[in-house]
């Protein structure tokens, strides 16, 4: 008890800590600061407002009208046998992989708040579901960033890869072996009913739920706006005070010990802080590909602290614990690095496929296309036999009792 009362104690001197360096590099900073809370805020506006503001809204709606449990019982054959989690955790999944940070933890936390699952499914599902989107990764780093639209989808590609495993893995978090066989007969109609039923206990009216809609999202995605902002300022006062150079040569032996390029070192750490400005600086290097690839697509399986903190916010709410969820993007980061140094030699096989023909991408004879699907498919199947052979053993053991 005693420890983690000096946990929390320490915890929140170091919080004071950086409000003190933060307000201190204000006042002695300013034109500084405000070009870099400019950037953060041009950032928000022109990216991020646009693209995940009709995105809250919808999902809130979806979710408000019964649509998500419709959904939900058509996918729990698939979400259960390979995450364990219900099938509304589907909605949560693909919403995330499509519209990015931190929209998947924002639907866990509301479907959490609706009682569809429970804390340890939610602790799962949120593992996996929160992602960077496509919009950013295919636009704004291959593009942008790296000036090379043809790794887009290879970034992309690695970046579901590492989610899926995440995924696959965390089923197995505070797992209960259960021998009960579920049933998946007449799922549409059981889909339907369930449809009706939701419409029967919903008393808000439409006028109402769309209000609160509106309302809720536009709360979020300014609280969103505000975090943007604020690492943009940390970041900048990072490097004003040097702090991010004598971070640069503590790693320095670390780099030089697993082969990266030392140029890179800044952009890492400023990435590991704020993923935008850091990836934009290691896409300015003049180092290997595959060196500015492993490190890149690190950081966007992390996300940054900046999105943590707006993950943080989202779920406050809730009790999903945050260390389970830093642990699983973790992981997903190092899943990330491990498969794009296994995967590169399969860059060369797509290097006439642009991100702007994506038609073309989907061609079958697409050699990095079947890679994703092989590799995509053996996890998959990987994890259920596994899953199988566990529930079995657990199975065999109640029997003796």
């Amino acid at each position: 008890m005693g420890s983690t009362k000096n946990a929390l104690k320490r915890s929140k001197l170091f919080f004071i800590a950086i409000v003190i360096f933060t307000v201190g590099g204000i006042i002695l900073f300013p034109q500084e600061v405000f070009n870099a809370s400019k950037k953060g805020l041009l950032l928000w506006f022109n990216t991020v407002f646009p693209s995940l503001f009709p995105f809250m809204i919808g999902t809130y709606l979806l979710i408000e009208l019964g649509i998500v449990r419709f959904i939900g019982v058509l996918f729990e054959p698939i979400m259960r046998p390979l995450f364990n989690v219900p099938g509304v955790g589907a909605f949560a999944w693909i919403m995330g992989l499509t519209s990015g940070y931190p929209v998947g933890a924002k639907i866990t936390a509301d479907l959490r708040a609706k009682g569809q699952i429970t804390q340890v499914e939610a602790q799962r599902l949120i593992a996996f579901s929160n992602n960077s989107g496509p919009l950013f990764i295919l636009g704004a780093v291959s593009v942008g960033m790296l000036s090379n639209p043809e790794v887009g989808m290879f970034l992309l590609g690695i970046h579901y890869l590492s989610s899926l495993s995440v995924g696959l893995l965390f089923r197995f978090y505070k797992r209960e072996a259960t021998c009960k066989s579920n049933s998946y007969k007449h799922l549409f109609k059981r889909a339907i009913e369930q449809l009706i039923q939701d419409q029967k206990m919903q008393s808000k009216k439409i006028g109402f739920i769309l209000k609160e809609s509106i309302i809720h999202s536009m709360d979020l995605v300014t609280q969103i706006g505000g975090f943007i902002i604020l690492f943009s300022v940390v970041a900048e006062l990072l490097k004003i005070f040097s702090i991010m150079d004598l971070l640069s040569k503590l790693l320095h032996p670390v780099f030089l010990f697993l082969g990266f390029d030392k140029s890179l070192i800044n952009g890492w750490i400023l990435a590991i802080i704020e993923i935008t400005n850091g990836i934009n600086m290691m896409g300015s290097s003049s180092t290997p590909l595959i060196q500015q690839l492993i490190l890149i697509n690190s950081v966007i399986a992390w996300g940054g602290i900046s999105i943590l903190m707006q993950t943080v916010s989202v779920i406050s709410h809730s009790d999903i614990n945050v260390s389970v969820y830093a642990l699983a993007k973790f992981i997903q980061a190092i899943f990330a690095m491990i498969y794009t140094m296994l995967l590169y030699p399969q860059i060369k096989n797509f290097q006439t496929y642009s991100v702007f023909n994506t038609f073309q991408y989907f061609h079958p004879h697409n050699p990095l296309l079947q890679t994703w699907t092989y590799v995509c498919s053996s996890l998959c199947i990987l994890f259920i036999i596994l899953n199988f052979i566990i529930r079995k053993k657990a199975c065999n053991k109640r029997t003796h009792y």
